[in-house]
């Protein structure tokens, strides 16, 4: 894995990351402590986030919690500020996917979606920010390429990520003063875990097949290649970006 990391130091940086324990949130992880960060894992799987941890390098944090609930936005600053006394990095990867036509669409659905994609990541920001103040620290958005809206079947996880990108400008541009940068990653098709509901409805082989046949490069993403945005982004590398939405998409979006 380091030797994906482009020259990305992390060294005394803290960093938390939700929807850590798979994926996009995993890679990034592995990542970020690869060059040196200590990293607060947050996630609902505490048995996943642990087996990660025994394998990083450098000393985290297991915050095993369900972003639902209000109580946990405070818990989470509650024990990183315990344990590290500080933040440099947030990345806002949790989320939750619903494929469904909008005619079939509920409530509770779409009240969920909205919640753990965009209000509370914006909580996280909120009860974060003056911390990320003192340490001139920045936040990376986990967005997707869907907020374009033209995917279909996608309206509450499309508008939520829509909502993503535009707190990112919003703040980037509320924030600037303090020193603090925010940015969002918007991935295109990446093989995780979150595409499950769509391959037991549509059949793995054909989504694999047809659905990459949009996308320019030819291929799915990893979960490592939108870690490495996702890193650019949290690093010194990046230290006049901000208010940005990158695609990392194989070129999907430009056609």
């Amino acid at each position: 894995m380091k030797g994906d990391l482009m020259g990305f130091n992390f060294k005394g940086k803290v960093a938390v990351v939700t929807g850590a324990s798979r994926g996009i949130g995993e890679a990034t992880v592995r990542q970020l402590d690869a060059g040196g960060a200590n990293v607060v894992l947050v996630a609902r799987s505490k048995d996943k986030m642990n087996e990660i941890v025994v394998e990083l390098e450098n000393e985290s944090l297991v915050v095993d919690c369900d972003l639902s609930a209000d109580r946990t936005i405070d818990l989470i600053r509650l024990r990183t500020m315990e344990k590290f006394e500080k933040i440099d990095i947030l990345v806002n990867n949790a989320a939750v996917e619903r494929n469904e036509p909008a005619h079939r669409a509920t409530a509770q659905a779409i009240d969920e979606t909205l919640l753990v994609n965009l209000r509370q990541a914006f909580m996280l920001c909120s009860v974060f920010a003056k911390d990320l103040f003192a340490t001139k620290g920045n936040i990376v958005n986990v967005s997707s390429t869907a907020a374009a809206g033209a995917g279909g079947t996608q309206g509450a996880y499309a508008a939520s990520k829509g909502g993503l990108n535009t707190l990112s400008k919003n703040l980037s541009n509320e924030w600037a003063n303090k020193g603090v940068r925010v940015n969002s990653v918007a991935p295109g098709l990446c093989l995780t875990e979150m595409w499950e509901p769509t391959f037991e409805l549509l059949g793995e082989e054909n989504v694999l097949e047809n659905f990459v046949k949009r996308v320019p490069l030819g291929k799915w993403g990893t979960p490592e290649e939108i870690a490495n945005v996702i890193c650019f982004l949290a690093s010194d590398l990046a230290s006049y970006v901000t208010g940005q939405i990158i695609r990392v998409d194989g070129g999907m979006l430009n056609i």
